[in-house]
């Protein structure tokens, strides 16, 4: 299952990005709090870092809560300014906007010390495609300011919003690395709609999705498609379209640990349970065959709407043991940020 997408509109954007740093105070990074690591792209992370950073973990309201909070936990514990925000749910715009002052009082301070006087705090809103940033925008502003949609590359050119007198936003298109890390993670990014739809095989990246989820929150698929195991899965089985992987022995869903099954390996065995959706739903091509595409289409509309409930595709265990891009791969972070409450900062 290989998965590669990087359209023109963001090559350009990606390297316009160190000039348009320049203009800025404070950058937001938007990540996925469903994938709160494939969501990051590694090479943008780096290179904002130059600027005081903002880790807004959005769509918190689809992902696991107790997962949301670990997560939350290990980016302060690694010395990033981080917080959980959903721009579907109304959440307070203060508290934001307070955070963003906060971190933009160094420069506020140049300013000062130069004899020039205080200006709006500008602050760029980065991340991967379909992560939130303008719906991030238009929830602060409290209306519809910037173009917005659920599939990936709607923002395609940067756009200045002035969200309130001491704070303007600069949007801006997602940022995708040229060549994804794994064929995980491009997975990954399918699921949450972060690559463009004619970038990866429906079905391939549904099995994918159902298999992990199994993994993860069985009761609740088997609440919802009515699937009590993983189907066992013999090397002559390929049927997946784009499976790769040579499967070189049979699969046996009860000695299998969970950290040996590859993306391909899960979308081969999704691709089974996926026969068991369309059966569960009644969905036929025909009265002797079974709309398995249909299938794969309900289930990644079932998690991207939240309807299986909230769910986390990368747990937050030990850094080595994460799915898709490990932690540890990353390079030292800043030093810890100490913001200050400044009662002359009117909000």
């Amino acid at each position: 299952m290989t998965i590669q997408w990087y359209p023109g509109h963001i090559a350009k954007w990606d390297r316009q990005l160190d000039t348009q740093l320049k203009l800025v105070d404070v950058v937001i990074l938007v990540i996925d709090s469903r994938v709160p690591v494939a969501t990051i792209n590694q090479d943008l992370f780096q290179r904002v870092q130059q600027k005081p950073v903002l880790l807004l973990l959005n769509k918190s309201s689809l992902a696991d809560p107790a997962q949301s909070t670990q997560w939350l936990k290990h980016y302060q514990q690694e010395g990033y300014t981080a917080l959980l925000y959903d721009a579907h749910q109304q959440p307070p715009r203060q508290g934001l906007i307070r955070v963003l002052a906060q971190l933009g009082e160094p420069q506020q301070k140049k300013l000062l010390a130069k004899g020039l006087k205080r200006r709006a705090i500008r602050v760029m809103v980065v991340g991967m495609p379909n992560v939130g940033k303008s719906s991030l925008i238009n929830s602060i502003v409290g209306r519809k300011k910037t173009i917005t949609g659920h599939k990936a590359g709607v923002t395609r050119a940067s756009q200045w919003v002035r969200i309130h007198p001491q704070v303007e936003l600069l949007d801006s298109p997602g940022v995708i690395p040229p060549k994804l890390s794994g064929q995980e993670t491009g997975a990954l990014l399918a699921v949450v709609s972060s690559v463009g739809d004619g970038a990866y095989d429906e079905q391939a990246v549904a099995g994918f999705l159902l298999a992990r989820l199994f993994q993860l929150y069985p009761k609740a698929i088997e609440a919802a498609y009515c699937i009590d195991s993983l189907p066992a899965i013999a090397p002559s089985d390929m049927a997946v379209v784009g499976f790769v992987e040579p499967l070189e022995a049979a699969f046996d869903p009860s000695n299998a640990p969970k950290e040996m099954l590859t993306a391909d390996r899960l979308a081969l065995i999704g691709s089974r349970m996926l026969l068991k959706v369309a059966e569960h739903r009644g969905y036929r091509l025909s009265p002797t065959a079974w709309d398995v595409s249909r299938a794969a289409r309900a289930v990644l509309k079932d998690f991207r709407q939240g309807r299986l409930g909230r769910m986390t595709l990368e747990p937050c265990v030990s850094p080595t043991e994460v799915p898709g891009t490990a932690l540890a791969e990353l390079e030292e972070p800043p030093a810890v940020l100490t913001i200050e409450a400044r009662s002359d900062v009117s909000l």
